[in-house]
């Protein structure tokens, strides 16, 4: 296990946020990074906050296959911005040394109590944005336009580009008082035959910690079942070029789309 110097942020209003500077590197059963206390508990709260705000007012949809509710943003939505801003953007990419598109898709997510467990997958998948890059540092999905999972056109006209998710990150948010037996963590797997209740490692759903991880052939991962409480996370990926991918991992290692926690 190493430290890694997350905080070498690259703007002052990212730098302002963060109070932990030294997240931990591990190796097993993947590459990853931890990180606790990541933003200062102003900032935290402030987060908490606006993660409750919108998913009570965008009305999350069901995802059956990973049996949770949840959310697309697509607008910076105040505090949560900070998930979508150049200076997160190019810390993830920086930790994993990925050459990263600024395509960046943000997800609110909501497991009841008493949700299902997952299953292990990679994330290693394809990814679908609109076709029109523009000028922004930073280009939020928009599966209001292009469907993230398949290309497909929302609106008629629209166009859409392919790349490949990069870099995951899960922030944990909204999970007062978790303790081990709760259920809802991240486990971390060797395999995609591996049982979802035993993993190799386990990642608590701790609040205002992070795990996050290049999504590569092996980054198999998945959520435990929650058995007391719901569990709230801000689930994200960075992408890279469909070339780059395939040049790095070779084109049959990437699942056209597999799913995400």
């Amino acid at each position: 296990m190493t430290t890694a110097p997350a905080a070498r942020a690259t703007d002052a209003p990212l730098a302002a946020l963060l109070a932990n500077r030294r997240w931990e590197r591990r190796r097993r059963p993947f590459p990853h990074v931890v990180a606790t206390n990541v933003f200062t508990a102003d900032a935290y709260d402030a987060l908490a906050a606006a993660f409750r705000a919108e998913l009570a007012r965008a009305g999350a949809g069901y995802l059956a296959r990973h049996d949770l509710h949840g959310i697309t943003l697509t607008s910076d939505a105040g505090p949560l911005g900070v998930f979508a801003s150049r200076a997160w953007h190019d810390l993830l990419a920086r930790l994993f040394g990925v050459e990263a598109t600024g395509d960046v898709s943000v997800g609110l997510h909501h497991h009841e109590a008493g949700s299902a467990s997952g299953f292990p997958h990679t994330d290693l998948n394809s990814a679908w944005f609109p076709a029109d890059v523009g000028e922004a540092p930073v280009r939020l999905a928009r599966p209001d336009v292009i469907e993230y999972t398949t290309g497909r056109a929302m609106r008629p006209g629209a166009r859409g580009r392919e790349i490949v998710r990069a870099v995951a990150c899960l922030f944990y948010v909204n999970n007062p008082g978790w303790r081990p037996g709760d259920g809802g963590a991240t486990g971390l797997y060797a395999s995609a035959g591996d049982p979802p209740t035993r993993p190799v490692a386990v990642v608590p759903p701790v609040d205002n910690s992070l795990l996050a991880f290049e999504c590569t052939p092996f980054s198999y991962h998945g959520f435990i079942g929650n058995r007391v409480n719901p569990r709230d996370s801000v689930v994200m990926w960075l992408h890279r070029d469909r070339a780059d991918a395939d040049r790095r991992w070779g084109a049959q290692s990437i699942v056209p789309f597999g799913g995400e926690e």
